[in-house]
């Protein structure tokens, strides 16, 4: 079964620096804001720490940047900064902009990123943390591998969990029930008005970032869940058989 994803724009949104749209992955519904607005990733930030009421935040992510336009050879091999950053906590998305000319709700990240209660989730996790920390300066505490989770909560050694992507991760973890449908990147890069030599995406297929970091999202809360249990399991086996 093929889960169709759909957006819908938030016509009442009169801010200038942010888009509101709802994003429909089969029956669930993601609300998703994409801004380079202080106040509102500042506030979105401080919603997520209040969006657990255990101790841990399980937050997902993703980062995306876009391609460039470069005269010289050695231009084109050079390793830019992240232009957008995708966080998720199941039903709420931000997709952040993070030119550097947008970039001013950075310590409310840094907060964010470094508290000890928030566990990001991603893949790539060491690559990832390494570019915001080099060209961001931001530094992540709990850093999770969705795909080294996923060999520790699986423990399929039959599967290449290590390579899977995100869709493949889903079904792994899910089955084949949570197979997406996704558009087609190569149609959807077009140039950035204010800059000739950028070529951004489509503002539509910009909100399907916000399913990769719904799924890491999912799929860290299933594994974790799942390990939990059967360490919880293991204790109590352990407790039975000191009674007998």
């Amino acid at each position: 079964m093929v889960l169709e994803i759909s957006v819908e724009r938030d016509l009442t949104i009169e801010d200038p620096k942010t888009d509101a749209y709802t994003v429909h992955v089969d029956t669930q519904r993601i609300l998703t804001v994409v801004t380079h607005s202080e106040s509102i990733v500042t506030k979105w930030l401080k919603d997520a720490l209040k969006s657990s009421i255990k101790s841990a935040v399980l937050v997902g992510i993703t980062a995306e940047t876009e391609d460039r336009w470069c005269w010289k050879e050695k231009d084109r091999h050079k390793e830019y900064p992240y232009d957008f950053l995708c966080l998720n906590i199941g039903a709420q998305s931000l997709v952040y902009e993070t030119w550097e000319t947008y970039f001013r709700a950075r310590h409310s990240l840094v907060s964010f990123l470094e508290n000890p209660r928030v566990f990001v989730i991603g893949r790539d996790m060491a690559n990832l943390s390494r570019k915001l920390k080099v060209h961001h300066g931001i530094e992540i505490r709990n850093a999770v591998d969705v795909n080294e989770l996923a060999i520790r909560g699986l423990r399929r050694d039959d599967l290449d969990l290590g390579r899977y992507d995100l869709d493949q991760l889903a079904r792994a973890v899910f089955g084949k029930q949570m197979d997406l449908a996704r558009p087609e990147d190569d149609f959807y890069w077009k140039p950035r008005d204010d800059e000739f030599y950028r070529l951004t995406r489509c503002d539509e297929l910009k909100l399907f970032w916000a399913i990769d970091p719904y799924l890491c999202f999912l799929i860290g809360l299933e594994l974790i869940e799942a390990i939990d249990g059967a360490a919880s399991q293991k204790k109590m086996q352990k407790k039975k058989k000191k009674k007998n």
